[in-house]
């Protein structure tokens, strides 16, 4: 997982207009899913790509899982207005500890969506992004 996180950080620093790392904590309960999710989330921003790197440990119906992928979105402006991207192309890399179903984990990032779906992104004062769904951000993470 770590080397992972380094070899991404590595790769892509030289390219990236904004990078960070942070924690997160989802609590959904919707319908009959009950989800939670906790762990760090490295985020590489750069005008057309967004490469997240996402490590922790997630319960879904009181089933446990371990996630360990890193994922980069290529997207282009939808509504600039309101920080809207439209999603061209998601490639995904699992770690080998990686067990969680590609849709939950999918649901866990752009809440079950992938290509052709609208993402939030929106830088704040160049030190700050917020990320998410098309419905409101899901993640925050400051520059350090």
């Amino acid at each position: 997982m770590i080397i992972m996180l380094i070899v991404s950080t590595a790769l892509y620093a030289r390219h990236s207009s904004f990078s960070c790392i942070s924690q997160f904590s989802i609590v959904r309960n919707i319908n009959t899913v009950n989800t939670r999710a906790e762990g760090f989330a490295f985020f590489d921003l750069s005008d057309d790509h967004l490469l997240i790197n996402i490590d922790g440990l997630l319960t879904q119906n009181n089933k446990k899982y371990i996630i360990s992928r890193t994922v980069s979105v290529k997207y282009k402006s939808y509504n600039i207005n309101a920080n809207l991207y439209k999603i061209l192309h998601v490639r995904m890399t699992r770690d080998d500890s990686d067990n969680v179903n590609d849709k939950i984990a999918n649901g866990l990032l752009f809440n079950e969506g992938g290509e052709g779906k609208l993402i939030f992104i929106k830088k704040i004062n160049d030190d700050m992004i917020l990320f998410g769904n098309h419905t409101f951000p899901q993640y925050g993470c400051k520059r350090r």
